[in-house]
């Protein structure tokens, strides 16, 4: 939460005043809810929506492909006068975020935003497989990350030891 506080100072610092905020389900929800609420709070006034991305592998196809889900909207609401801000939890490959950018420009064509930024807590810059660079960010890193909410991939030690909020009740699980 501090991450994502910081991250909403640095984007209301720039005087950026964007007119849709869209969020990367999932991890970019929570990071995109406190950055709009801290806009709210101070009298700007947002449009706001989550996308969500998902990695496809069709036949025959050795790489995978990002499909953006949700975008419908957006496309239907942005014009080119406006501004658009995009949060995720964590810009690593880029891949995501350079999938939701072509598709919005795809389909918006001369409705795509003017201005169009990019906003992550955490932006892992060797990880990067893009042109890309968050324009707005707060950690730089290239670590391993597990947030708050993450369960998946940890063993019962690791839940035990670092996620006391939701151990007792997994224990009855595990």
């Amino acid at each position: 939460m501090d991450s994502s506080i910081k991250l909403g100072e640095k984007i209301f610092d720039s005087g950026f005043r964007p007119d849709f905020i869209v969020a990367i389900w999932r991890g970019g929800t929570p990071v995109g809810i406190v950055v709009q609420e801290l806009f709210e709070y101070f009298g700007v006034s947002t449009d706001h929506i989550a996308i969500r991305t998902s990695y496809y592998t069709g036949l025959n196809q050795t790489a995978r492909e990002v499909k953006v889900h949700g975008l419908e909207y957006l496309i239907k609401n942005i014009n080119a006068s406006d501004s658009l801000l995009i949060v995720d939890d964590v810009f690593d490959s880029g891949n995501s975020i350079k999938a939701a950018l072509d598709k919005i420009r795809a389909e918006a064509r001369l409705n795509t935003p003017h201005d169009i930024r990019i906003a992550t807590p955490y932006f892992k810059p060797n990880k990067n497989q893009t042109t890309l660079r968050p324009d707005y960010f707060v950690h730089e890193t290239d670590d391993w990350l597990v947030f708050p909410h993450e369960l998946k991939g940890l063993t019962k030690e690791e839940i035990r030891e670092h996620k006391p909020w939701v151990k007792d009740w997994i224990e009855k699980f595990l």
